[in-house]
């Protein structure tokens, strides 16, 4: 099977071109380089427009300008849950209200990863990636995975912080398969699998702190470290700042919600920035990698001859590119992430190729996808 690396690099906007882009926008509006977005304080979200924030309907199709230059982001009711699709063609992300969630478990995610480091180190999972404390301290974040399909690897004796994490997951779950049902309206997209079964899904608590930093990573020679400062994950000074770099995620849909600073953004496929900061009583929505192959043109692969580009039309959802940056005078920064994922083995994509005189149908599991993922060379960009 060939390599995806090529194709990648030219499905996708070019990462250096879109930190241009960003970084232009920030100038126009007086910025240097990201800072954050504080959300609308007090602000009761309803189906009225909330701050500048469009509220979007079946009809609407506009973006109003946020204090930062940013362009900023639909909201949609979860009433009106079946404008979802037609939105998601349209912007890289929503924000959802009325979904009936309960509280994000914001002081769950503090309690854990504030817990003294001889402890967090005891819930590690030396097997998984996806389960349990993990750290980046060269870019100021740590993280917390729940499986559900393992035990809970969570603080000790703390049955509260069990039942809200899993009633937290399984609530949101159930909104992101309600959102997939309804790309399958009017033609079979998204495999019935997703909607009856949570596969591979799981959930993230996510803390970026300026305590979290390494000033000196061990990991990184002195050279990878210098590119870093010299980026803008610095800040004025030359100190590293709490960052993740733009990525798409490897998933069907992303559920998050965050705390207050945001220093969230995101892409649309022509390299527009779009501000998300956090917004009372709304979840954001975004799309995952497997988005493209589920709504590409009929009989098309993104995966096919000439790197699939002809497989992407109008009504094509592509993969939300997303970063966030926190200036270091911001203080921490919290958010709950949960990721719809189908099972390892699930057949994401098929095409017709060529072996030797002879074509014959190729099948893509999700498991084969996301090992391509991990060769990527730089951003973890899918389709931007």
């Amino acid at each position: 099977m060939p390599s995806m690396k090529s194709r990648i690099k030219k499905l996708f906007l070019n990462g250096n071109d879109k930190d241009q882009k960003l970084n232009a926008k920030s100038k126009e509006s007086g910025e240097q380089g990201l800072t954050a977005r504080t959300c609308p304080r007090g602000a009761d979200v309803n189906t009225s427009t909330v701050g500048t924030v469009t509220n979007i309907t079946a009809t609407s199709s506009t973006s109003t300008l946020s204090e930062t230059g940013a362009l900023e982001l639909p909201i949609v009711d979860y009433k009106d849950v079946s404008q979802i699709p037609d939105t998601l063609i349209k912007y890289p992300a929503i924000y959802l209200i009325n979904h009936g969630l309960p509280p994000a478990p914001f002081s769950h995610a503090r309690t854990l990863l504030t817990l003294p480091k001889k402890i967090k180190d005891t819930l590690r999972d030396p097997k998984s990636t996806v389960r349990g404390y993990n750290n980046a301290k060269a870019s100021g974040r740590e993280w917390w995975d729940y499986n559900p399909a393992e035990k809970l690897l969570g603080p000790p004796d703390n049955e509260e912080f069990g039942k809200d994490t899993t009633e937290f997951f399984n609530q949101s779950i159930g909104i992101l398969q309600k959102i997939c049902q309804q790309f399958n309206s009017q033609r079979q997209l998204i495999p019935q699998e997703v909607f009856e079964e949570e596969g591979f899904s799981t959930m993230r608590y996510l803390r970026y702190s300026p305590d979290v930093i390494d000033q000196q990573p061990q990991n990184l020679d002195q050279s990878t470290y210098n590119t870093v400062l010299n980026s803008h994950r610095a800040d004025d000074n030359g100190e590293a700042i709490p960052h993740i770099e733009a990525h798409t995620d490897l998933d069907i849909l992303t559920l998050i919600t965050a705390t207050e600073p945001s220093g969230l953004y995101v892409w649309n496929r022509r390299g527009e920035v779009f501000s998300a900061p956090p917004i009372d009583g709304t979840v954001l929505i975004m799309a995952g990698d497997l988005m493209p192959f589920f709504t590409s043109k009929p009989g098309k692969s993104p995966l096919e001859q000439h790197e699939g580009v002809e497989a992407i039309g109008e009504d094509t959802v592509l993969p939300t590119a997303h970063t966030v940056v926190v200036p270091r005078s911001a203080g921490e920064r919290y958010s709950i992430a949960v990721f719809l994922r189908p099972r390892r083995d699930m057949i994401v994509d098929k095409r017709v190729v060529k072996r030797g005189e002879k074509e014959v149908e190729e099948e893509t599991a999700f498991w084969w996808l996301a090992t391509e993922k991990l060769h990527v060379e730089g951003r973890k960009c899918f389709l931007a």
